[in-house]
């Protein structure tokens, strides 16, 4: 997949920022205005974009610990479940043993 693909998404979900950031700065009347206007508008996105990480983090986090839990859970079922058939098959052959 081409790496573009992956960034314009990004982009998209970062435009109604920029047009906010420029929308507050106000029209622009000559090039030390726009000059400012444009690292404002850059800070107000780096501040998105470093926002955005910042919560994909804790999801990532969040998702790492259930998968944890969800693994340990389905690990002990499965030693309780050959425990469970390991006994069961020692009953079935103390039963045609004739055992108790």
């Amino acid at each position: 997949m081409n790496s573009s693909h992956t960034i314009f998404p990004a982009l998209r979900k970062l435009f109604p920022i920029i047009f906010l950031a420029l929308a507050l700065a106000g029209g622009p009347a000559h090039a030390e205005s726009i000059k400012d206007d444009a690292k404002k508008t850059g800070h107000a996105v780096g501040e998105a974009v470093h926002e955005v990480g910042h919560e994909a983090k804790k999801v990532g986090k969040e998702v790492e610990e259930g998968a944890k839990k969800v693994g340990h859970t389905v690990s002990s079922t499965a030693k309780e479940g050959v425990e469970a058939v390991k006994e069961g098959g020692k009953e079935m052959k103390r039963a045609v043993k004739g055992e108790k």
